[in-house]
């Protein structure tokens, strides 16, 4: 995937601090504080392997990450798979950040960078749990419900407006 610098959006002023999302690099500091949010909200809730080696298969893609004071507290991955259609994954919250639209503000910034980067589609699959968060912002189910070992998920995906078409269409 192209490589993107310096994309960040300063969120406010969040439980008293300044959020900051923004992309990192794999293998960073940053990345590894993701894969500990990743371990303890979506691996040991799911009980699979946490992750203590560098996941390779992620170098290419883009990591996302919100964070107060150079502490992480929010991520999420887009990964490219094909020329018009990017995924998102890894989405994770720290439990202290739920519910206050963080996770709505890191979609935002996905969707955001997407566009940006000539993607027209955006899909992820999501926990039950997460169904009506994506529903409300625009993501449609595709297909039918499935486990994944205890995990109840759901396949979504939104059409995104590519970012030099934008001005074409009326407003």
């Amino acid at each position: 995937m192209q490589k993107v610098s310096n994309l960040f959006k300063e969120w406010g002023n969040q439980y008293g601090k300044t959020v900051t999302i923004k992309t990192t690099t794999w293998n960073s500091k940053q990345y590894w504080q993701g894969i500990n949010l990743r371990n303890k909200y979506l691996k040991l809730s799911a009980e699979k392997p946490c992750i203590r080696r560098l996941p390779k298969d992620e170098k290419n893609d883009l990591h996302i990450v919100a964070e107060i004071d150079s502490v992480v507290i929010g991520t999420l991955m887009l990964s490219k798979k094909n020329s018009s259609t990017v995924q998102v994954k890894q989405v994770a919250i720290d439990e202290s950040y739920q519910g206050n639209g963080l996770g709505k503000e890191l979609l935002f910034f996905a969707e955001e960078l997407a566009r940006k980067l000539g993607f027209s589609t955006i899909y992820l699959t999501g926990r039950s749990q997460a169904w009506g968060f994506y529903e409300k912002f625009g993501y449609d189910s595709v297909g039918q419900s499935y486990y994944d070992g205890k995990v109840l998920l759901k396949k979504y995906e939104k059409a995104v407006v590519i970012e030099s078409l934008k001005e074409l269409l009326p407003a």
